[in-house]
This record gives structure tokens, sequence and C-alpha cells, in this order.
């Protein structure tokens, strides 16, 4: 039996520790889509999740910050962590689970886009006119439900534990998700949105989910619009008042003058950082609605 010096001491030891030690993050991340399924499978246990990039980083600039401040940062969150979430079949510079690896050789990776077995479940993707798949495939929301059940599956087995709870988060994440494609769906029906112009190129797979017909697509950033670019624009909205453009960024005071008497314009949540928003724990597909 211990002796209860020794029990004090080791008390003592314990209460020295910080926070982050006494629970380290067992699941690290580093894109909003796979904190959100992380964060909701897990809810009801004691399992954490910690979102390692930068807030203002969007998902195309991680692999500067890794070869950088991200390195150090990575390598310490692995060392405490379990499993690292990645996008890794999808998008191969998802450098997460090489870098925190260094910290951890034991660490377990879990490819939401693409489940890590001899008959591997993958999430639909798009090809684009180059050739390339498309990255931002959250925001078809059928993606969400494939991505739910892959994290849920390999979750319940690094935890067993857990697997009942996590079974009914999963569930209740896939009905959330159905209200969310529903919404989506009554949302574009009630304004009559079946014809649209792309303004950002993130948003092909949302075009290409809610089955919406891309007339014309304007990809370039708007301080990169030539004349004859302005022109097209404006001739092809009077000739088509009907059309709604689609972008992911406020309307700007160049658009507002270009354009001032029109209104038809959709503005989506691309969802690639965390920014100021974040992941709501309590309402969880928030930025997915519009």
């Amino acid at each position: 039996m211990k002796s209860n010096s020794y029990l004090y001491t080791l008390l003592l030891s314990l209460l020295s520790l910080s926070p982050n030690q006494l629970m380290a993050k067992d699941i690290i991340t580093s894109t909003p889509v796979t904190y959100m399924l992380a964060s909701q499978l897990m809810q009801g246990t004691t399992i954490t999740t910690a979102y390692l990039a930068p807030p203002r980083y969007g998902i195309e600039r991680l692999a500067s910050w890794y070869a950088g401040k991200g390195e150090m940062v990575t390598y310490q969150a692995g060392e405490k962590a379990t499993v690292a979430i990645t996008l890794n079949a999808l998008w191969p510079q998802d450098l997460l689970f090489s870098y925190a690896r260094q910290g951890n050789i034991k660490l377990i990776e879990i490819d939401a886009s693409q489940s890590i077995s001899p008959h591997a479940k993958g999430i639909a993707t798009l090809k684009l006119a180059g050739g390339e798949a498309s990255l931002y495939t959250w925001l078809n929301p059928n993606n969400i439900s494939t991505m739910a059940s892959i994290v849920a599956n390999d979750l319940q087995r690094v935890w067993p534990e857990y697997a009942s709870i996590i079974e009914k988060n999963q569930q209740k994440l896939l009905l959330n998700t159905r209200l969310l494609i529903n919404q989506q769906q009554q949302k574009l029906f009630d304004n009559e949105i079946d014809s649209v112009v792309l303004l950002s190129p993130q948003l092909e797979d949302f075009a290409s989910a809610n089955q919406l017909f891309v007339v014309q697509r304007l990809l370039k950033a708007e301080l990169e619009w030539s004349e004859e670019d302005k022109l097209t624009l404006q001739t092809l909205l009077q000739a088509s008042p009907h059309l709604w453009l689609l972008t992911t960024r406020k309307t700007s005071k160049q658009l507002t003058a270009l354009l001032p008497d029109y209104s038809n314009i959709l503005v989506i949540d691309s969802i690639d950082r965390w920014g100021d928003v974040g992941i709501n724990s309590d309402k969880p597909l928030q930025r997915w609605m519009f």
C-alpha cells in the first residue's frame, strides 16, 4: 500500500501541472470542417479537440505556416495528441500529420476525405477545368455526412469506451445536415436561384451540389478585372437580369459602383479558415447556412 506521504507528494505534483498538461488536446486538426466533425462527434466525452492553424489563415496558406512557426506548434501538439484529423486524400498539401508525427511516432491519422482501409469510403469530389479536384468539398453538405461516417468509425475504434456516445452524436449530426440541405434548397427555391455567375472559385462544389447552372465564371480578384471583364459582366446581367452572382466576399464598393441597381448577389462563407466566427458548438453548421 502506498504511504500517505507518497500520495500527498503525487497530488502536489499533479496540482503543479498546467491545465494543458492535465488535459492535453487528444485530437488535433487544422481545418474548420474537421474541427467541427471531431468536436461534435466527441461531445459528452472527456476527449478534447484543438484547432492549430492561425485564425486568419486560409487553408491555402497553411503550407507556408507549417514551414515557419507552425512546425514547432504542430510538433508540440503532436507530442500530447492521440489523433490527427486531415483531408490528405483530397488535399495532399495537408501537412498536419507529417509535422505532428515528428513529435509522436504513435500518432494516429484519420483522413476525413477517405477512410484508410482496404475498402476505402470517400467523399464525392468535383473535377475542375484544369483536371484537379476541387478542395472545397465541405460546401457540398452531402459530403459532410460521408466525412462524419468516416471520422466516427475511426474514433469509435480509437476510443471504444465512447462508441455509443459517438454513434449518438453522429446521428444527431446527420439529422442536422439533412436540415441544412433542406434550408439551402428552400432558400434557393424561394429566391428562384437556378442560373448563376460564379465570382469565387471556392463555390464550384456549392453550385454543383445544388444543381445550379453556371452561366459564366469571373474568378479573378476584383482588383484584377479588366475593362473588358467589367463590360462583359454588365452586358450579361443586362441581358439576363434573373441571374444571381455567387461570391465568397462581401459586396465591395467596386462591385456596387459597377452594378448600382443589381441586388441578386448571394454571399457564401467558404469556411476555409477559423476567422472571427470559428465553429459554434451549439450550432455547428451555422456557417453553412445563408
